[in-house]
């Protein structure tokens, strides 16, 4: 029985929460602030579960779960609050257990993996996207992220206020069911992508998927995106067969890219580089820009690797992080048209 005299802050520091997670069996990727692995507590291979150090939280994009040590304990092993305070307050260090799966009937029914409604999220999309530019705040926070009106404008970016979705989506004719198994709504019914800007992804006119961004650097989580597969984003506008294609880490390198007129798409992230080499398979050239850390040159490597001569890698210098931080450059549109052709001239 847990007493009042345990320290729960206290509990929670002894505890690493990477460590945590490794030891119930998920393997982490990365060795940053962020991250990443296949989640426990939901069928997939993507690596959406993702452990944040800085906060040492968790947050699972694919179904939805997050929280901190005590949560995940409380999830993995099916314990109640007090027992997985008294599982902690214990051991000094965590033994591997098995993690338990809840069965399929126990899934939160905001991460059911319904058939995606592409009709549906194409008016939900639209509804962003006049959110978007009625927010003054939205659009300067994309501008300051090299992404300016018409970008997002021919992106259909949008933002979600919070409120009025729903009401749009029943205006529009769909019934409850289909608003309920979009995912677009949260267990107890708020927005998914409340206070965010909202990326879509779009295949022959209509969309498929979308991700949000939160405005607020610091709001949890600062990232949402529908449950199930994720795509590779920004491939489904640039046709059948591309000629040639940049192939960047994040939501914001993708966005700059694109508003630059650079044929690119995103990975979103560096986990399922088969997958990601698979749906290149078509793309005779393919410049990889992923970010400058240990997780992104992994993931280069692998790619390179899978895509033989057909890719080649752009060098970022080692003072930035990502694509995106070009933004902030004045010319930073020139250097990496200039990283560009030096990885084209690399390949030959």
């Amino acid at each position: 029985m847990v007493t009042a005299s345990v320290d729960i802050p206290a509990l929670k520091a002894r505890h690493d929460l990477g460590d945590t997670v490794a030891a119930a069996g998920v393997r982490l990727r990365g060795r940053g602030r962020v991250r990443q692995g296949v989640c426990p507590f939901h069928d997939e291979s993507e690596g959406s579960f993702t452990v944040y150090s800085d906060s040492e939280r968790w947050y699972c994009f694919g179904c939805g779960e997050g929280g901190d040590v005590l949560d995940f304990i409380r999830r993995s092993e099916n314990l109640s609050l007090p027992e997985a305070i008294a599982r902690l307050d214990g051991s000094p260090g965590l033994a591997p257990r098995a993690v338990h799966r809840p069965a399929r009937t126990r899934r939160p029914a905001s991460a059911a993996l319904a058939p995606r409604d592409p009709a549906l999220l194409t008016a939900a999309a639209r509804f962003y996207a006049g959110c978007l530019r009625r927010s003054t705040e939205a659009r300067e926070y994309l501008a300051s992220r090299g992404v300016g009106p018409v970008a997002a404008d021919r992106l259909t970016l949008g933002y979600s206020p919070g409120g009025g979705l729903r009401q749009a989506l029943e205006s529009c004719g769909f019934s409850e069911k289909r608003i309920r198994d979009s995912a677009l709504f949260m267990e107890r019914g708020s927005e998914r992508f409340a206070g965010m800007i909202v990326v879509p992804d779009v295949t022959g006119g209509l969309v498929r998927w979308l991700k949000g961004r939160a405005l607020d650097s610091g709001a949890k989580p600062r990232f949402q995106a529908l449950p199930g597969p994720k795509p590779v984003l920004g491939l489904g506008r640039l046709g059948p067969a591309p000629q040639w294609v940049v192939v960047a880490e994040g939501v914001f390198d993708w966005l700059l890219l694109t508003g630059w007129g650079l044929p690119s798409c995103a990975a979103l992230g560096t986990q399922g580089v088969e997958r990601l080499a698979s749906a290149l398979r078509g793309c005779p050239r393919v410049f990889l820009a992923f970010d400058n850390d240990d997780a992104g040159r992994e993931a280069t490597d692998g790619l390179l690797t899978l895509l033989g001569r057909r890719a080649a890698a752009v060098a970022l210098p080692e003072d930035i992080g990502d694509v995106a931080e070009l933004a902030a450059l004045p010319q930073g549109r020139t250097l990496f048209l200039r990283l560009l052709s030096q990885a084209a001239r690399s390949a030959r």
